[in-house]
């Protein structure tokens, strides 16, 4: 069922985050960011965008626009960033092994989500050509709207762990950027990092598990899930 009502949120104290090492536990849920992870990569043209909001370049867009010190052009910036997002996800299709491997994950039971620093309105908009696969698919879908702070901050897996009932290094969180891997290493979760073609810029990210292929999550969660 899609959650997007607004849930009670507490981020725990960094006492209260249980301490874990990769690989401990088991795997009771799983996260996917969404553009350039479960999409094809290349739909969302970040440097036109930039461009297209005066953003610097090399600059977090969405940090410039909070940035800005006019409520109105911050309110407008954004809208015009959900514009050119929406516009792109019109074009966006799943990621090779994308639908393949979320099926094989819902039939193990596994609760689902999406994280990401896009628009719901965006990434509902792609999904319409992701069939079979709908939103009615994922447990949640946590988008820029959401309470909890964008990836990298670690909030909304946190939140993510509260709304499904796990702890969160209970959770695998599957992303293909740099922020991907700082929210679940600052959560506690498992990170793997999606990067099929070794970008340099990624060489130095921290993760927990590093795979080239989608399909590569199943070797991972294998000797992990316990049903």
């Amino acid at each position: 069922m899609l959650k997007k009502g607004p849930h009670p949120y507490m981020p725990p104290t960094s006492a209260e985050q249980p301490a874990r090492k990769a690989g401990d536990g088991c795997i009771k849920a799983v996260l996917f960011d969404f553009d350039g992870t479960l999409t094809t990569p290349g739909a969302l043209d970040f440097p036109a965008i930039r461009s297209d909001l005066c953003c610097p370049p090399n600059t977090p867009i969405l940090e410039y626009i909070q940035s800005m010190k006019d409520t109105r052009a911050q309110h407008a910036a954004m809208q015009r960033l959900t514009e050119l997002e929406i516009q792109a996800a019109r074009q966006s299709m799943p990621n090779k092994e994308a639908l393949e491997t979320v099926a094989w994950i819902k039939r193990r039971r596994l609760p689902l989500g999406i994280i990401t620093r896009n628009s719901r309105a965006s990434v509902l908009c792609a999904l319409e050509n992701f069939y079979p696969l709908s939103p009615q698919d994922f447990n949640l879908i946590i988008t820029r709207e959401d309470p909890p702070a964008p990836k990298p901050s670690g909030e909304g897996i946190l939140w993510a762990a509260c709304s499904l009932h796990v702890l969160p290094q209970e959770i695998l969180m599957v992303g293909d950027y740099l922020f991907d891997c700082q929210a679940g290493q600052a959560a506690g979760a498992v990170s793997v990092l999606l990067d099929p073609g070794n970008d340099p810029r990624l060489a130095a990210a921290e993760c927990d598990h590093r795979i080239g292929r989608l399909a590569q999550i199943k070797e991972l969660l294998k000797s992990s899930i316990r049903v």
